[in-house]
């Protein structure tokens, strides 16, 4: 279950109360602050990248994305992707028409097939495009949507929130760097455990999906962008 939505500045208010046993909290220009932000942002990476899991909060849409090309024009094959893709799913769509995600690798053999199917080039640092079939005809207006992986959003404001469904793993995983800073090893490791045992709680809660529904999805994006 996910708790409560929590801001920058609720989450290290949480960690200064723990810490220092009182309320009066960091000023947040302070240098333990943003201090504390810099690890905040630390932990929210040990969430993304933890043993390759795949998150489910970091399955978006392009629809909700902040950019990307959403909308087809007539004799354009070529769009510019959300800048915190990761990596596109399975199927792309042109209003109620599904197009098949092939490996660029595929695509010199596909030179002249008419069928629907797209590709995807690129790489995160350079950024991604979808690339549709040059054989056919794409009308304009069209909305444009597929699912894909992004970035997980770090703390740059005291108004940022984090897609993690337990934000409590932050506060632990700072309050764990804290101690250790002060060399108060017995009260860094506490934290640390407490901060990995709601790690490992959110991976469980991650791989159990939605009751009597298969999760599997026809992967056909294999090699994309190689």
């Amino acid at each position: 279950m996910s708790l409560p939505v929590l801001t920058e500045n609720s989450i290290l208010n949480i960690v200064y109360a723990l810490y220092e046993g009182d309320t009066t909290n960091w000023s947040i220009t302070s240098a333990e602050y943003l201090s504390a932000r810099i690890m905040a942002n630390a932990s929210i990476n040990r969430w993304e990248f933890n043993d390759q899991t795949n998150w489910r909060e970091l399955w978006v849409t392009l629809t909700a994305a902040a950019d990307g090309t959403k909308t087809t024009t007539a004799g354009t094959y070529t769009y510019t992707c959300p800048t915190d893709m990761i990596r596109p799913a399975s199927w792309v769509r042109v209003d109620s028409t599904y197009w098949t995600v092939v490996s660029l690798l595929k695509v010199p053999s596909l030179v002249e097939d008419t069928s629907n199917w797209c590709y995807f080039t690129g790489s995160i640092k350079a950024g991604f495009k979808l690339n549709f079939n040059s054989n056919t005809t794409l009308p304009t207006g069209a909305t444009i949507e597929y699912e894909y992986y992004k970035v997980a959003t770090t703390f740059t404001a005291i108004t940022s929130t984090t897609e993690m469904s337990d934000p409590y793993f932050i506060v632990y995983f700072v309050l764990s760097r804290l101690y250790e800073s002060d060399g108060e090893d017995s009260k860094a490791s506490k934290a640390f455990q407490e901060a990995e045992g709601r790690l490992e709680a959110m991976k469980t809660q991650n791989m159990l999906g939605l009751e009597n529904i298969d999760d599997l999805i026809p992967d056909s994006s294999s090699g994309f962008g190689t």
